[in-house]
């Protein structure tokens, strides 16, 4: 908690990458008795800036990647289909950066611009970092929450943690739900809205935090799964997870917007985002 305060005090920046992946129940299918799963993989990388409020800026790229034969045959239909949710990740194969700063959100690419200039998307909350990846460490509630209530904790070479360059390392891991999250973290909220759904409020998050011996944090993985224990065969259940690495902290780096862009009302066509859980969560709500 203190390493994080310092670094917040300090206004540093990191740089960060990030992978993760996203099922979403209501786009797989079964076919002939077989199950085809729709599932798609995400890779962030840049940039995070901190100030006294937590994360403040953000310069990073995003690409979506289908990596399973069964998930591109069902994307290739829904595109055929002209399907909005498929055109929408169809595009969102080629990379789009995005930049946040003073509030405001800009992106660049051809989900919004074609890939020609910036496009202003409008307010941002927590500095824009924060779509695919739920957990925000680096907000001091959040992470109290967190580690006041751990599963485990460990002290792991560093070698075996991913992190040969540490000597050691402390991993914290924990479960919670998702209205344990929404109650402790801004950022989870402002992604859920002004209310979370009771049935959602149950659906579960495992975590795992990687700090340096000082406490500053290394790497974070959440994994969050909309699956009710007790309830019946669900398949229309959503599951996502994120992998986000700290790969380095420098001071006196500051982002900056983007000077010249348009303002738009959202992606080109009338296409959803499609970027983040929640609009996961509700596209299985639509499908039903």
């Amino acid at each position: 908690m203190a390493a994080v305060k310092r670094l917040m005090a300090g206004q540093f920046t990191a740089k960060v990458t990030e992978v993760g992946n996203i099922s979403p129940g209501s786009l797989s299918r079964v076919v002939n008795n077989t199950a085809k799963w729709f599932q798609y993989d995400i890779k962030r990388a840049g940039s995070i800036q901190l100030g006294r409020t937590g994360v403040v800026a953000s310069d990073l790229t995003r690409r979506v990647i289908f990596t399973r034969d069964d998930s591109t045959v069902i994307l290739k239909d829904l595109v055929s289909k002209g399907d909005p949710v498929g055109r929408s990740l169809d595009i969102q194969r080629g990379t789009h950066r995005s930049v946040a700063a003073n509030g405001k959100l800009y992106t660049t690419g051809p989900l919004y611009t074609k890939g020609h200039g910036w496009a202003l998307r409008g307010p941002v909350h927590n500095g824009g970092a924060f779509s695919d990846q739920i957990i925000n460490v680096f907000e001091p509630k959040t992470l109290q929450r967190l580690l006041s209530d751990t599963d485990s904790k460990k002290r792991w070479a560093g070698r075996l943690g991913g992190l040969p360059e540490h000597k050691y390392v402390m991993v914290y891991g924990g479960t919670l739900t998702f209205a344990d999250l929404y109650a402790a973290s801004p950022t989870f909220r402002a992604t859920i809205g002004p209310e979370l759904d009771a049935v959602i409020a149950k659906a579960t998050v495992t975590w795992w935090l990687t700090t340096d011996m000082d406490g500053r944090p290394l790497k974070v993985t959440s994994m969050w799964d909309t699956w009710i224990a007790g309830q019946p065969i669900q398949p229309k259940r959503v599951e996502g997870s994120a992998t986000t690495d700290f790969l380095s902290w420098r001071s006196g780096v500051t982002i900056k917007a983007p000077q010249k862009f348009v303002k738009v009302d959202g992606p080109a066509g009338g296409l959803p985002e499609f970027d983040d859980p929640m609009e996961v969560i509700r596209e299985r709500e639509k499908r039903e």
